[in-house]
């Protein structure tokens, strides 16, 4: 697995020790792989969402700038997450707006200032691929630390995606609630 990034290092002096953690050098490869993409994926959500929590106004802003921020916060640490799995893993990890653009799998929408409804629709976009990167990394790779990992990922999306969806959805009606109460009770 090379690594590209020389960072503060002189190349002459390099040594490169790899993990030894029971996964082969092009397992490690293909994981940190799929890694990078799901961290420009993240990093992009992140991106549309600190637009729309800098760029929220009118009723409900307060609570809305609050959201976004929240939200915001939980997407930065997992990219630090999902970075630190790809270099515990012996990968280097990218760093550039032009490779998080190149990689990620979510739409760029420049002049495009997110609401409820994009955001919703990247989270669960987002969801679908990490659940797929996880069966990947759980079957074909047989790496559960990662599958760990990106399953827990997708639990924060899916948690996320849920508190989107309660501003836009319709609330159900009370009856509908006792009706279903009376029936499982």
């Amino acid at each position: 697995m090379g690594n590209q990034y020389k960072v503060g290092q002189n190349p002459g002096q390099q040594i490169f020790i790899q993990p030894n953690i029971g996964l082969n050098s092009d397992v490690r490869c293909s994981v940190v792989s799929l890694l990078n993409q799901a961290l420009a994926d993240e990093t992009v959500l992140a991106v549309k969402t600190r637009s729309a929590h800098w760029n929220v106004h009118g009723k409900g802003f307060f609570e809305f700038h609050t959201l976004f921020a929240n939200q915001y916060l939980l997407l930065i640490n997992l990219c630090d997450e999902i970075a630190e799995r790809a270099r515990i893993l012996g990968g280097c990890v990218v760093g550039s707006l032009g490779e998080f653009l190149e990689l990620t799998r979510l739409e760029d929408q420049p002049g495009l200032i997110p609401d409820v409804l994009h955001l919703l629709a990247d989270h669960e976009t987002s969801i679908r691929f990490l659940r797929e990167d996880a069966r990947k990394c759980s079957e074909e790779y047989e790496d559960e630390g990662t599958f760990r990992m990106l399953i827990n990922a997708m639990r924060l999306h899916e948690k996320m995606a849920w508190i989107l969806r309660s501003y836009i959805d319709k609330e159900p009606e009370h009856v509908e609630i006792h009706s279903f109460l009376n029936r499982s009770g």
